[in-house]
């Protein structure tokens, strides 16, 4: 059993630690959980967004995983303390899987010393015989796990520290993935007798969906529960992936048209897709320097400190020769965030540009030119590109415009 007094010198190691210390939401939350032990309530899911996070009744939490993810991040804070700062500890705080209610255990000071060893030896030859073959196992096993684990460190696609994606690898804040899906709407049809779905260009979102329900009232228009992911998502997906997951990030991913404005506080997020399915993003792209029409498609740019303004222009999509512009732009989010975006008009844009980002020898090639004419690869930043190829596949990238986003 552990006394009170453990279990507050135990809490108090863990806040005043370097790893605790400099983040504000992680050691309010680690106060809450224990407070909320200490006054034997039975926390869940619910009563954490409610009470902490300040969550209200339309709270969903199959759509909104801040409390989980908030919570895994916790584990892996703590987990990282242990491993390090507070490896001699004898009382531990842990948060079992599956579970919001903290545990005060006690590491037991037994070793597994030679004495020790000898007095649990069995006498009988063949248990001994057992005992030395699983012994050798295990020194098999420590050293093949080792080799595995200096292999591994040879695939590290990057620095954590890197400029460009440094806010999502050291991100104490949850990640998420915002992946752009079409907008759907379907009309039951009398003649196959069920309802059938719709895409339609102009339609990219529910304030669209609702302005051509009006102009077509005696149609059935309902939308679509199912999403749609255009090319320009999934295959955005594993450079950007890879890049996290070498770096131990889990990001979550949630389809674009599910984002909510509290979910633009709550994560350094990005988005990977067609500009067509920002939704709720296109209000964050008022910290750049760009607009953009859907038909035809057009970027227009209006230079910092400049009232004119350029444009840029793409043509439809086609099987053959192709020419695609995108939007890559980092902004600073409500609070102390970061939002990336990485958007383009056609299938064949935003793929290249996530890989580009994602690959040392390109990516470094951006930061040089932007040292070049700042000094330094800026936190937040905007860039245009033009990317050429034939349908899918890209053979050119051209940077059309690179600036730095200040930060108010």
């Amino acid at each position: 059993m552990i006394s009170k007094n453990d279990q507050t010198r135990c809490l108090e190691s863990l806040l005043n630690s370097q790893e605790f210390s400099g983040s504000k939401i992680y050691n309010s939350y680690l106060n809450y959980l224990v407070e909320a032990k200490n006054a034997g309530k039975e926390l869940k899911e619910t009563t954490i967004a409610f009470e902490f996070f300040g969550k209200d009744a339309s709270f969903n939490p199959s759509e909104d995983t801040i409390v989980r993810s908030h919570t895994y991040q916790l584990r892996k804070k703590l987990e990282s303390y242990y491993h390090e700062e507070g490896k001699d500890d004898k009382c531990r705080l842990v948060i079992p899987k599956g579970h919001y209610d903290v545990k005060f255990v006690h590491v037991s000071d037994e070793v597994a010393t030679s004495k020790w060893f000898l007095k649990a030896l069995p006498r009988r030859k063949h248990n001994l015989f057992i005992i030395l073959i699983l012994l050798l196992a295990v020194i098999y096993l420590v050293l093949r796990n080792f080799s595995l684990e200096k292999q591994l460190s040879q695939y590290h696609l990057i620095d954590k520290s890197d400029p460009i994606w440094s806010d999502y690898l050291q991100s104490e804040l949850p990640i998420l993935i915002s992946v752009g899906d079409h907008y759907f709407f379907n009309e039951y049809s009398e003649q196959f007798q069920h309802p059938i779905d719709i895409r339609h260009g102009k339609i990219n979102s529910l304030e669209d969906f609702e302005a051509l329900r009006l102009q077509y009232p005696d149609i059935n228009l309902q939308p679509t529960e199912e999403p749609y992911f255009p090319y320009h998502s999934i295959w955005s997906l594993p450079p950007v992936l890879s890049l996290m997951y070498s770096a131990n990030q889990k990001p979550i991913l949630r389809k674009s048209s599910a984002l909510t404005p509290q979910m633009l506080k709550e994560y350094n997020m990005v988005f990977l897709g067609s500009i067509k399915t920002l939704y709720i993003l296109v209000h964050t792209l008022s910290k750049s320097h760009f607009r953009y029409e859907i038909l035809p498609h057009k970027v227009i740019y209006t230079p910092p400190d400049s009232s004119a303004t350029h444009v840029y222009e793409t043509s439809l999509h086609s099987t053959g020769p192709n020419d695609d512009l995108v939007l890559a732009v980092k902004i600073p989010g409500p609070a102390n965030n970061a939002i990336f975006i990485i958007a383009s008009f056609h299938s064949l844009g935003a793929p290249e540009i996530a890989r580009y980002l994602a690959e040392a020898s390109t990516r470094a090639a951006l930061e040089e030119k932007f040292e070049q004419t700042y000094g330094k690869m800026p936190e937040y930043f905007e860039v245009l590109f033009r990317v050429t190829g034939i349908d899918k596949t890209a053979y050119n990238t051209e940077i059309l415009v690179f600036n730095e986003i200040a930060t108010e």
